[in-house]
């Protein structure tokens, strides 16, 4: 998806991909295909084939075996390794247009496109959409507008509408009113489905109607940010530029649901090392410390005639810290006080805390050596590990082989662009 938004003299694009990173495989183009959450539990992306089938967003995968089975339908398991590549992929096409990329999640940027003439806006979209699919084999909307909010809403024409060839301009006011009149106020960004319930009660049914609607009235009934969207809607610049948007994170996460219901101690910490080792791993990545860190194990809440428990823990550093290591002594300590015998646990995670950059934290005066002192070592750990492949190297408390806390993933695709054994061969 691709948008565009201007504040005075200055102009702004952003694009975005929504479109399945399953598409690196050409052959699932055009077929009712559908990717599946955790340990292959939901159905939580869906391509328009899928949708005109009438499978509904969060649909258990159990209910369409019988059309899978058929053929009819084509389901795949969360592949993160193949989605974050294919991400990074499609964002450095990005940056070959413009030196300003703010990355609003996987499979959407932002993109400034300042200096440009608005007559070669479009053309210019058309342009990153071809050398995307060409580069990257992922088809993209494009959406060009005088405001992020407007942007996304030409997105959705893009996508919405075949005839607009998946690039919609939208920086006509005439346009935008057409367009606005005519869409469900549910699709407007920042409206989620209970506010655009809300919204529809008080006699709000489309984007047009929100974008009139009494700027205070809708404040003081709902929020200054449903404020911002209507400023938006009517072409008055309100959500800001995010750059360095990974700094900006103020916590990481690594949880798993687990493939099979754990109930040994030695499991649990297999698991939570590999989820320290991961999200350690992101917090380098981003050139950022922690000194806080959040433990948590629990059951599954959904097994009522299971015996239910959920606990806790939170972890301090010395000092700032981006060192596995400094964890990973803590987790066994912290397992014998969370763990308890005879509970099924399905779920446990690992949250990294109060994050900041490396100048100017405050350090352990009486610490022999500043924790993040070991950042050659895991420099040569993430390095190892980025040349020859993820956990590589690793710590002996992971494990080596595969357990039973690894998630289900029957219907995985291969990864093409991040393990030799997975490389497409071509035949002559």
């Amino acid at each position: 998806m691709f948008k565009c938004y201007q504040n005075g003299c200055s102009s702004v694009t952003r694009m975005s991909v929504q479109e399945l990173p399953e598409y690196a495989d050409p052959s699932l183009i055009d077929k009712a295909l559908g990717v599946l959450s955790n340990n292959d539990g939901c159905i939580v992306a869906r391509t328009a084939q899928l949708k005109a089938l009438g499978v509904a967003m969060g649909t258990p995968a159990f209910k369409v075996m019988d059309q899978v089975e058929r053929g009819e339908i084509i389901l795949r398991s969360s592949n993160y390794a193949l989605y974050g590549d294919m991400s990074s992929r499609f964002m450095s096409v990005l940056e070959q247009f413009s030196p300003k990329l703010e990355v609003y999640s996987i499979d959407e940027a932002f993109v400034d496109l300042s200096g440009f003439p608005e007559d070669s806006l479009h053309a210019r979209g058309l342009d990153m959409k071809q050398r995307v699919f060409q580069w990257t084999g992922l088809p993209i909307g494009v959406g060009i507008s005088t405001t992020k909010t407007l942007a996304k809403l030409a997105n959705y024409a893009a996508k919405k509408f075949p005839a607009t060839g998946g690039v919609v301009d939208l920086t006509n006011p005439v346009r935008q009113q057409r367009l606005m009149t005519i869409t469900p106020v549910g699709e407007v960004w920042g409206v989620g489905r209970r506010i655009g319930k809300r919204l529809e009660a008080a006699g709000i049914h489309t984007a047009a109607q929100l974008a009139n609607a009494n700027r205070q009235w809708i404040k003081k009934q709902f929020s200054v940010v449903l404020e911002r969207t209507v400023c938006e809607l009517q072409g008055e610049y309100c959500i800001p530029w995010e750059e360095g948007g990974s700094a900006n994170k103020h916590q990481i996460m690594c949880s798993r649901s687990f493939g099979h219901r754990v109930t040994t101690k030695q499991e649990l910490h297999a698991a939570l090392a590999s989820f320290i080792c991961r999200a350690c791993e992101k917090l380098r990545k981003q050139k950022q410390y922690s000194r806080e860190a959040i433990l948590f194990i629990r059951t599954d809440p959904f097994k009522d005639n299971l015996p239910q428990t959920g606990r806790s823990l939170k972890l301090m550093a010395p000092s700032p810290t981006s060192d596995s290591s400094v964890w990973l002594q803590q987790l066994t300590p912290a397992l014998d006080v969370l763990f308890q015998e005879g509970y099924e646990y399905k779920k446990a995670g690992f949250a990294l805390m109060d994050l900041c950059s490396g100048q100017g934290f405050q350090g352990d005066l009486l610490a022999a050596a500043s924790t993040h002192e070991n950042t050659r070592m895991m420099s040569v750990l993430d390095a190892i590990n980025q040349r020859f492949g993820s956990q590589t190297l690793r710590p002996a408390s992971v494990g080596f082989e595969s357990q039973q806390w690894h998630m289900n993933r029957q219907a995985l695709s291969p990864c093409y662009t991040t393990q030799w054994r997975d490389i497409i061969r071509v035949r002559v």
